[in-house]
């Protein structure tokens, strides 16, 4: 899949000082309480510069900006994940999992 050019409108919006506050504040809880990739259910190692390695910390948008672009600075739309799972999933919907299940079937 190609992915799309972002705008330049879609550039200074991620490089605001109002976005990069409230990424690094979320990035500051996530990382408080270990939270883990929401895509893949793995620990992100949050040691990591951002955008340097498949496994460091990133802010995914449940409802991708591409669609949902009145969401982009939406907290309750930042969801943690690792550069990798958040650049595999694009601008798909997230797959539900049905976590673990009690029992072997």
């Amino acid at each position: 899949m190609a992915s799309r050019k972002a705008t330049p409108a879609e550039i200074r919006g991620r490089n605001s000082t109002r976005y990069l506050k409230l990424k690094a504040r979320y990035r500051a809880k996530c990382e408080a309480h270990a939270v883990t990739c929401h895509l893949c259910g793995q620990p992100i190692d949050y040691s990591l510069p951002s955008g340097e390695d498949p496994n460091s910390f990133e802010v995914d948008h449940f409802h991708p900006v591409d669609t949902h672009p009145e969401l982009f600075e939406d907290v309750q739309n930042f969801r943690p994940s690792h550069k990798d799972c958040n650049g595999s999933r694009g601008t798909k919907d997230v797959t539900p999992t049905l976590g673990t299940p009690s029992e072997a079937w």
